[in-house]
């Protein structure tokens, strides 16, 4: 066992906290994310986009999906986009299996959670609230809170500065997207992929994650250094 393990309890834990994503990883969103999307490039431009662009998207703000676009198109589209994702947030999102079991597993060993998201406050905290996951997180990160966003480490070193962490070796952020594992190696902190992505396996595997989930309910064995 390595020796930068510390002791909680009785258990020796490799981490003393772990960062989440939000869409993909602990929600189920990405359908809806998509339906949004398309919806508003149809009203708009009066065709689809390409989904492969769109998925490459997800997991930055949502502005970035719109930017080939002039200023006053860029406008409609995103009006457009928040207007049907207020018609769906309430009936279109679920929590991925084993996300609840895994955070309470977490949270019963003392382990601080918090998520960093490029979601809007509003919409990550009615989803949380839905399915009644807030009370897991001691810190929320979200695109309010930075100028910048991921890849940029900004978010998460804010997340650690907000919990009083100073050693990012100490952190673990788990994603669904190249822009989380990206975000995590530019801010010198360990990554784990979600095998539920709906992002092409083999471009988050180019990032070289430190870990891979099948189900969160892995956590608490890679946070004792135990076998899965």
């Amino acid at each position: 066992m390595t020796q930068d393990l510390i002791q909680k309890g009785e258990t020796l834990l490799r981490y003393d906290a772990v960062l989440y994503d939000f869409d993909g990883t602990i929600a189920d969103t990405i359908p809806m994310i998509l339906t949004c999307f398309q919806t508003a490039f149809m009203k708009v431009t009066g065709r689809l986009e390409d989904e492969a662009f769109l998925l490459s998207t997800i997991g930055l703000p949502l502005a970035f999906a719109f930017s080939g676009y002039e200023p006053a198109v860029r406008k409609s589209l995103y009006e457009a986009y928040q207007a049907e994702n207020a018609k769906l947030l309430a009936t279109s999102v679920r929590i991925f299996e084993g996300v609840p079991e895994g955070l309470a597993q977490l949270q019963a060993m003392g382990i601080r959670q918090g998520v960093v998201t490029s979601k809007k406050r509003e919409t990550a905290l009615f989803s949380m609230r839905q399915f009644e996951l807030e009370s897991y997180f001691e810190v929320l990160i979200t695109r309010e809170d930075t100028e910048v966003h991921k890849p940029n480490p900004e978010p998460l070193l804010l997340a650690m500065q907000k919990m009083g962490i100073s050693d990012v070796s100490r952190v673990l952020y788990v994603g669904d997207s190249v822009h989380d594992l990206r975000c995590a190696a530019n801010a010198g902190m360990d990554s784990a992929a979600v095998n539920w992505t709906y992002m092409p396996l083999s471009e988050l595997a180019a990032e070289k994650p430190t870990y891979w989930l099948a189900r969160l309910t892995d956590l608490p064995c890679i946070l004792a250094d135990a076998e899965l």
